[in-house]
């Protein structure tokens, strides 16, 4: 009895004991445990990084073959900045049929950490290793492979093995963590972006300022290379995704807090949900740059203003908290000047804000040439360009950093890249390479070759005497192998081994020459895209349907992926906003988007989900309707000024592919880039203006008959030529000898 009586004691006692915490107002520890929260939350935190080959744009296996095969491979990280933590995680796998010997390396940064032999039939290739910690100048982390597979026993025996073969997965990947206080400069910020930007904007709703800066920012990122999504601030009753959000246990209880923690995709209702997104750093407003316009700073103080209120009744002290927050001037609630440009805090990741009115020269700030210079934590851009150029002619060496010396065993490439609306002459396209290289002599009497390309197109190929002096390659470049972005590439090739294979084959010397030049032209008549791309490139306009700027963050894919296949050049081009019912007189050649152009003869005509295509002479050879999320894009030659016309087609088209025009005056565009094209005159796609398909300005051109080349290549022809010419001249003189002495 007393045992049960002390057992109803202890029971009653923790009932009132509970009772009274049930009851008590919210104490301290509670209350601390909120403000701890909440300041970790508003503290800058080392950020954690994750970029795979495939972020790179990757998404196929590297594969190694043959005998000998490397690649470099380089992982984007900030400048300058000590890395935490960083571990390389490579994923892959092998086939080994052919036997032999069969080794990989993996290097970092030029320095072997890890070999494998590899002895099975096939197995896995994972290797997870340590990264040197220290600050990168380039910007890169460089991960090299090489694989080797060596089957031959006797020399000089065939060792090519189709059997073996490495693949390395996309999916392998470079983690690490960083602290966000060391990046202080634009420089390093640009440096960090991932391949995938997410450009913030205010709001899906923009002013004519913002819709212009967010195109020209979308456009420069994709020049670079990136992968531009638009993302806009978050209002009430926007759906977003809370997957993947970490909500501390203290601040559980609080609305907004516990509003976001019902995972999936939920709607917000009201800006305290939008303010606890900002604080907890939701992925989806993990933004690296932003057009810092009055919209976006209002919606996040406002945000920010309506989640602290209901912390402050939770806990008052958490009202110190956000009074440093809101005290400190390098995040996006200080107002950003105009053609300002800052490294500003946003959701505790450092993030470039531009005023809209510098979009335009930070569009020129973010090119190659003047990348790496903004080491500053802001800049006043007052004229971002280029010096004009005078010549007619371009050094190859001066549209990029790239190596000008190789040392070549089997195969050599020296690639170089220029865009035309950012290289170039206004309104001028290449007219022809010269191309001066040297090579020393190597191990064989097999003179290496040197190949001209230009956009994967053979434009001419030289033996080299390779005597280690200068020769030249020169070659003509036809219009329709010209595009917006170009990639010149010179490639040598080497016999690798000595004559009976009595020596082990090594690398010799080849130089590309920095006289190398590319010599311009004025852009001739415009028929086709790739005429009129060398237009848009200069003094441009850009037109856009007035309805677009309400669904921002859907229209400005378009805007920037065509605008980018175009050629427009983000820095000098103009824009405008029109109504689709008042037609437009363009002034300048011109891009525009689902406008009427006054004068123009459609080739296309577009109504709702119905589309017609015309010939020139107005017949109707494509009739079709029910489409869903396409476009179609025309180039309109006969209106004041040439251009091109975009007309969406059942809804705005989500354009994941970065594409490039060339031939045709018509297109069809979907989510995957162009998926039909073609000339509406009826003529062959890839005619030079001239009517001929070489690019050699015609056989009996003025360089063709100074070149010692084309005689020596024609001499057999030439010969039998003159000889026959001369049999006729003979006849005739025999003729007319005949004639004289009969009327002797």
């Amino acid at each position: 009895m007393l045992k049960l009586l002390s057992h109803y004691r202890q029971t009653l006692s923790g009932t009132v004991v509970f009772a009274a915490l049930l009851t008590q107002p919210l104490g301290m520890a509670w209350a601390g445990e909120i403000e701890e929260a909440v300041r970790a939350l508003t503290t800058n935190k080392n950020i954690n990084e994750k970029i795979s080959l495939k972020d790179l744009g990757i998404t196929q296996p590297v594969s190694f073959a043959s005998s000998a095969a490397s690649r470099d491979i380089y992982l984007p990280v900030p400048a300058d900045t000590k890395l935490n933590q960083a571990t390389l995680h490579l994923k892959g796998d092998y086939i080994r049929a052919d036997g032999g010997r069969t080794t990989y390396t993996l290097a970092i940064d030029g320095d072997v950490v890890a070999a494998r032999a590899l002895t099975e039939p096939e197995g896995a290739t994972d290797i997870t290793i340590g990264v040197d910690e220290a600050p990168r100048t380039s910007g890169f982390v460089r991960m090299g492979l090489n694989w080797s597979s060596i089957i031959g026993k006797d020399l000089c025996e065939d060792d090519r093995a189709i059997g073996n073969v490495l693949k390395i997965s996309p999916d392998s990947y470079l983690s690490y963590s960083y602290d966000p206080t060391l990046v202080t400069d634009i420089a390093s910020v640009w440096s960090a972006f991932p391949r995938k930007v997410i450009l913030l904007v205010g709001s899906d709703s923009l002013d004519s300022a913002s819709y212009d800066a967010a195109w020209r920012l979308g456009v420069a990122l994709e020049r670079a290379g990136k992968e531009v999504q638009v993302t806009a601030l978050p209002q009430i009753d926007s759906i977003i995704d809370t997957d993947g959000l970490i909500i501390p246990s203290a601040l559980a209880g609080i609305p907004a807090f516990s509003a976001l923690a019902k995972g999936g995709k939920i709607t917000l209702q009201n800006e305290a949900e939008i303010g606890a997104l900002l604080l907890l750093n939701a992925p989806i407003l993990q933004a690296s740059i932003a057009i810092a316009d009055e919209k976006l700073m209002k919606g996040v103080q406002s945000a920010l203003d309506s989640v602290s209120s209901q912390l402050k009744d939770a806990d008052p002290a958490t009202e110190a908290v956000f009074a440093k927050l809101y005290s400190n001037d390098q995040n996006l609630l200080a107002p950003l000047p105009e053609k300002t440009i800052n490294v500003r805090n946003f959701s505790g990741r450092p993030l470039i804000a531009v005023a809209p009115d510098a979009a335009a020269d930070a569009a020129g700030l973010f090119d190659s040439m003047w990348r790496r210079t903004p080491l500053a934590n802001g800049l006043i851009l007052n004229e971002i360009g280029k010096p004009d150029n005078n010549t007619g002619s371009i050094s190859l060496g001066s549209l990029n950093q790239a190596a000008n010396n190789l040392d070549v065993i089997a195969r050599g490439d020296w690639v170089t890249t220029f865009d035309l609306g950012d290289s170039l002459i206004k309104g001028y396209i290449p007219a022809s390479l010269d191309i001066n290289v040297s090579a020393a002599p190597g191990a064989t009497n097999t003179p290496p070759v040197a190949s001209v390309f230009i956009n994967d197109y053979l434009l001419g190929a030289k033996q080299l005497k390779a005597d280690g002096q200068p020769e030249l390659i020169s070659v003509d470049v036809p219009h329709y192998a010209i595009l917006p972005r170009n990639t010149i590439r010179v490639q040598f090739q080497r016999q690798p081994a000595s004559d009976q294979c009595r020596e082990t084959p090594q690398g010799y010397p080849v130089s590309v020459l920095p006289d190398s030049n590319m010599r311009l032209k004025k852009a001739g008549p415009v028929d086709d895209f790739a005429t009129l791309v060398p237009q848009l490139a200069g003094d441009a306009l850009l037109l856009v349907n007035e309805d677009w700027r309400e669904n921002s963050t859907k229209t400005l894919v378009s805007v920037i992926s065509i605008a980018n296949a175009a050629g427009l050049s983000p820095s000098d081009a103009e824009f405008k906003l029109s109504k689709r019912s008042e037609p437009v007189t363009p002034e300048k050649p011109f891009l525009s988007f689902d406008i009427d152009i006054k004068g123009a003869n459609d080739t296309v005509k577009v109504i709702g989900d119905h589309v017609t295509i015309s010939d020139k002479k107005g017949k109707v050879f494509y009739d079709a309707s029910g489409f869903s999320n396409i476009a179609v894009l025309q180039a309109m030659t006969n209106a004041n000024y040439p251009g091109l016309s975009y007309s969406s087609v059942g809804g705005h088209p989500e354009i994941k592919e970065t594409f490039m025009l060339s031939g045709g005056d018509v297109a069809v565009i979907g989510e995957n880039g162009i998926l039909a094209s073609v000339n509406s005159a009826g003529t062959p796609l890839y005619l030079n203006a001239d009517g001929l398909q070489t690019g050699n300005g015609g056989y009996f051109s003025w360089k063709n008959l100074t070149s010692p080349a084309y005689w020596m290549h024609n001499f057999s022809w030439l010969l039998m030529s003159g000889i026959l010419i001369g049999f006729f001249i003979l006849m005739a003189l025999a003729q007319i000898a005949r004639k004289r002495s009969k009327n002797k």
